[in-house]
This record gives C-alpha cells, structure tokens and sequence, in this order.
C-alpha cells in the first residue's frame, strides 16, 4: 500500500486482457499528388523582371514595367498563388492608370 493510496480508491486492480479483435485491413489505392511543375528557371526569371520592372519604373517606362508586373502576375499563376498574382495584377492595373493620365 502506497502512502497516498487512500485519495486514489486504493490499490489498482489488474484487468483481464480483452481477447483480441481481428483488424480489418481495406485495400486503398495510393494516392498520386498533382504537382505543378514551375518552369526551371522560373526564379530567375521572376528576378529579372523584377529587376526590369523597378528600372523601368525608374526610368519612366511604364510600358515596359507595364509588362514587367503582367509576366509576374503571370508567373504566380501557374505556380498557384493566386493572391500574390492578384497583387502584381494590382500593379499592372496602377501602372497602365498612370500610362493614362
């Protein structure tokens, strides 16, 4: 008997082992996950036009940089990142207004 067996209802009793139930094993075939395969060089190109979009937003070519945040946007897409395309496509949107006016 433990010191503090009193609080816990006393000693444990041993419980009978309960007869082992047969497991059902279901065949469930392998699920193949769809990749979406980014272009190799997507990185760097992403980098690029980056690059081309600041430099030309810079220099006041807001035809090229125009272009620049359309490939970005473009580029999100096929990745799957809707939401960061829809912030280049902002950007696009911005620049094209200010083309205009």
């Amino acid at each position: 008997m433990g010191l503090f067996s009193f609080l816990f209802g006393g000693k444990k009793k041993v419980k009978a082992a309960a007869p082992a139930k047969p497991v059902v094993v279901e065949t469930v075939a392998p699920i193949i996950p769809v990749i979406v395969a980014p272009a190799a060089s997507s990185g760097v190109t992403q980098a690029k036009l980056r690059l081309k979009l600041a430099a030309s937003l810079r220099t006041g070519q807001h035809g090229v940089a125009y272009e620049a945040a359309q490939g970005l946007a473009e580029i999100q897409i096929r990745a799957g990142r809707r939401h960061v395309a829809r912030v280049w496509q902002l950007q696009a949107d911005r620049i094209k207004a200010s083309m205009s006016a």
